[in-house]
């Protein structure tokens, strides 16, 4: 045979920049690396390759702020409000809870009026 026409063995050598080089060590516990395993085999990989497209496919989202989530607080506390509002106008009626939220609103605007004036009040 002819060592001239000889085709080369193995599979072709990466690039440069497709070449793996960083490891990255990653700790399961027992139960977590069984679903890992068995995740992979049914993707038809191997654990590493399967961790690997797992991690480059996923997509990173910043946690909420402090201030975000108190925003959301206050819109699950307001969001009570309403529903205790809805239950209220089945029982008693539309009107008798309007007139009972007018006059709180009203209450509230003086207060808050009062907390300005004060406030200015304090500044001079």
């Amino acid at each position: 045979m002819n060592t001239e026409n000889k085709k080369p063995g193995g599979r072709p050598k990466l690039a440069r920049y497709q070449k793996r080089t960083r490891c990255f060590r990653i700790m399961f516990n027992e139960s977590d690396y069984i679903y890992i395993q068995s995740k992979a085999e049914q993707a038809g990989l191997s654990v590493n390759e399967f961790c690997h497209q797992a991690a480059m496919g996923c997509e990173v989202t910043q946690r909420i702020s402090p201030e975000m989530a108190s925003a959301i607080r206050d819109l699950s506390g307001i969001a009570n409000n309403v529903n205790q509002i809805a239950h209220q106008m089945h029982i008693h009626g539309l009107e008798v809870v309007k007139q009972h939220c007018i006059t709180i609103i009203t209450e509230i605007s003086r207060i808050i009026s009062q907390i300005k004036n004060d406030s200015h009040d304090s500044e001079h």
